[in-house]
């Protein structure tokens, strides 16, 4: 402190002392928030949603698995969504690839992260065999990827229900497939034609998407999706979907452009990438965490989660 103050006005160091104090808590007051709203929820479907992370611990993957357990622990998720990306830098070769033990198994011990994974495909997935994946679920009970595009239906109350569509975006946003295993074999129009269908007969008051890819994004790696933006969002907003989740870009956001759909994006299991804002970002930031996702019959409420167990960011919304 005295060397600050040789070069620094006392009120500067004031204003700065001030908003590091107001920081840390309102990092409080959003955590202590969730700890408390959980116990008042009842007729609630707990979710937590994680991208990006295959990579035998390092680059805090093992620091966001302990998080997410001591998440786990009170907010007692049902499920556990993975947004793809699941396994860097060349995906599974089989069911018996070493990976499954040092980026799944031997990562997401705690007691608290033994429920149902429902899990996408990424663009480094299918630098592997995709198909190992899909296979996976056959052999482990909490690993769940019956094909490579499917649907789920949870209840959150009695009455309430929500849709969960778990695409692969891969075949549709990636133009060259030769260096991607058997994308070229995948059928993009049949995948579409396939999401049409389930949502013109979906009748639950939520409907949740699930991709690698993202619609939005303001990271400079990848930015906006053309593909998705054309392809995709009508059908978003056409059948009410309310929420698109995703990863591939390695930080946290969420970004509303006009439009009913919330994107959120949680690909930040293990190693993070410099990120940015745009006109469509209400938050961003390049941090290992993940994301901790409540619904209820009219609400929906999201937070992110460091890998530190700071939460840094809530939202919520109406239906």
């Amino acid at each position: 402190m005295r060397l600050i103050s040789s070069v620094l006005p006392p009120f500067v160091i004031l204003s700065v002392l001030f908003s590091l104090i107001a920081s840390c808590h309102k990092i409080q007051v959003l955590t202590t928030d969730i700890k408390q709203t959980i116990n008042k929820d009842k007729n609630t479907l707990r979710f937590l949603v994680i991208g990006d992370w295959g990579r035998n611990g390092k680059y805090h993957q093992k620091d966001v698995a302990e998080q997410m357990n001591k998440t786990a622990e009170h907010f007692n998720p049902s499920f556990i969504i993975s947004t793809g990306d699941n396994f860097y830098p060349h995906g599974v070769s089989s069911t018996t690839d070493k990976q499954w033990e040092t980026s799944f198994e031997d990562i997401y011990t705690g007691n608290h992260l033994q429920c149902p994974w429902y899990v996408v495909l990424g663009n480094h997935d299918y630098r592997g065999t995709p198909q190992a994946e899909v296979d996976y679920t056959k052999k482990q009970g909490r690993w769940r990827m019956p094909a490579r595009y499917y649907t789920s239906t949870e209840k959150i109350d009695d009455s309430t229900k929500a849709r969960f569509i778990f695409l692969d975006s891969n075949p549709i946003v990636i133009h060259n497939h030769n260096y991607f295993s058997d994308m070229a074999l995948q059928d993009t129009v049949q995948q579409l034609r396939w999401l049409d269908s389930v949502l013109t007969h979906a009748q639950e008051k939520w409907k949740i998407v699930v991709a690698h890819h993202p619609v939005y994004s303001s990271n400079p790696r990848h930015g906006n999706s053309e593909r998705l933006i054309a392809l995709l969002k009508p059908k978003l907003e056409k059948y009410g979907v309310q929420l698109y989740l995703s990863g591939h870009d390695h930080d946290l956001q969420h970004q509303k452009p006009p439009g009913t759909v919330d994107y959120v994006i949680s690909g930040a299991g293990s190693q993070t990438r410099r990120t940015s804002q745009n006109l469509t970002s209400k938050f961003s930031r390049e941090v290992s965490g993940f994301a901790a996702l409540r619904l209820t019959t009219d609400s929906l409420h999201v937070h992110f989660i460091d890998y530190t167990g700071n939460t840094i960011y809530s939202y919520s919304r109406g239906k």
